[in-house]
């Protein structure tokens, strides 16, 4: 037991001096976060683009950070890992996803007509992934049709969840390009991605009939509107727009379907508050048209250049369709980078502010307040600094 009498080197000796100083030293610093916070709020408030009330009315100025700040966050975010890790889910679930799709087609409508769509995908997947996906589809729409019964709908329930574990790391990725936690329970988060699934789907099954019924469509309105016996001139043009209209019908309403896709995904795909749908349609227009010619491009260079085959052996399709699928996982969370960095430019948020770091979260509770004045509904749950946040449930 220590002397008492003795004192405890490991124990300081009580100077007021230095408690002054202490208190001096404490009160500087807080005048300077002071300052700091100050000019952080004005340089925030007028930067370009904060406080408008529409993502088409953002100035150029605007844009450039955005964009920015969106090829600096994929550049040092787990983004590449996460769609890889999307990329690997997509591929376990893409053929009971295929088997949903073509088993709920094949109930109201007739399988024949399913195989002649797929040339819409022709030039957007690989020669061996189009091929292979081809085979399987084929596989399909050759086996007896079955009617609705309790073991179809078992097989598809158990098919269907297949193909949902693509869409829980699709929205666990899509948290972590927000920066948002995943909020919701264990339980509801897998009932989300079933319906999210199972919308989809159903929503592919409508594409592929639209697709299967536009030439009948097209045929029908000009000899119910009695436009057949029109002069040679305006004759000859409606029948360019019938074979046009034909033609390019498939590859917009597949595009129509992307689009509407990404939006949902943007907009609901996330723990987090929703927005106009203004401000989701920047980021899903980009990742729309971004994932066309990624897909052109990857499907060309796949095709001359890369030699799967020689290199995989009997994989290669494989490889090449996980290759796309990482294609595709990686240009939707661009969308959300985007979408996301639009969000931080609007309300006047910035990742790291000089001279307070990191940043408070009051202080950034303030700063998003006084830059929310024409951004309605825009999420500000994440204070400037802490994007990336915990991933979801997968």
């Amino acid at each position: 037991m220590p002397d008492p009498m003795i004192p405890d080197p490991t124990i300081e000796a009580f100077d007021p001096e230095d408690d002054r100083l202490r208190r001096k030293v404490g009160r500087e610093r807080l005048r300077q976060d002071e300052i700091a916070i100050r000019q952080a709020r004005e340089r925030g408030l007028h930067a370009p683009g904060t406080g408008v009330a529409s993502p088409w009315r953002m100035p150029r100025a605007g844009w450039s950070i955005i964009f920015k700040q969106t090829f600096a966050e994929l550049g040092t975010s787990q983004i590449s890992l996460a769609a890889a890790g999307c990329a690997f889910y997509a591929t376990l679930s893409l053929f009971p996803a295929l088997t949903t799709l073509i088993s709920l087609y094949g109930l109201a409508f007739s399988l024949e007509t399913v195989e002649p769509q797929l040339q819409v995908m022709r030039n957007l997947l690989p020669r061996s992934a189009y091929n292979l996906i081809g085979g399987q589809i084929h596989n399909l729409v050759s086996q007896p049709h079955s009617s609705l019964t309790i073991g179809l709908v078992f097989s598809l329930t158990v098919a269907l969840w297949s193909a949902s574990a693509a869409t829980k790391s699709i929205l666990s990725a899509l948290s972590i390009a927000y920066g948002v936690e995943e909020k919701r329970s264990f339980l509801a988060f897998q009932a989300f991605a079933l319906a999210t699934t199972l919308c989809a789907v159903l929503g592919a099954v409508l594409t592929l009939a639209l697709m299967v019924g536009l030439p009948a469509l097209v045929d029908f309105i000009p000899v119910h509107f009695g436009l057949g016996s029109l002069p040679w001139p305006a004759s000859l043009l409606m029948g360019v727009g019938t074979r046009l209209a034909i033609r390019m019908g498939g590859p917009v309403l597949m595009l129509l379907f992307v689009l509407m896709v990404l939006s949902i995904l943007y907009q609901y795909g996330t723990a987090r508050n929703h927005v106009a749908w203004r401000w989701i349609l920047p980021g899903s227009l980009l990742a729309t048209i971004v994932w066309v010619g990624a897909s052109l491009g990857f499907s060309y260079y796949v095709g001359h250049y890369a030699a799967y085959s020689a290199t995989y052996g009997p994989l290669g399709a494989v490889a090449a369709i996980m290759m796309w699928l990482w294609v595709s996982a990686y240009v939707v969370l661009f969308g959300a980078e985007v979408n996301a960095a639009l969000e931080d430019r609007v309300k006047g948020r910035q990742p790291k502010l000089p001279g307070l770091q990191p940043l408070d979260a009051a202080v950034a509770k303030a700063l998003d307040e006084e830059a929310s004045g024409a951004t309605e509904a825009l999420p500000a749950e994440t204070p400037p600094g802490a994007r990336r946040s915990a991933p979801g449930h997968v």
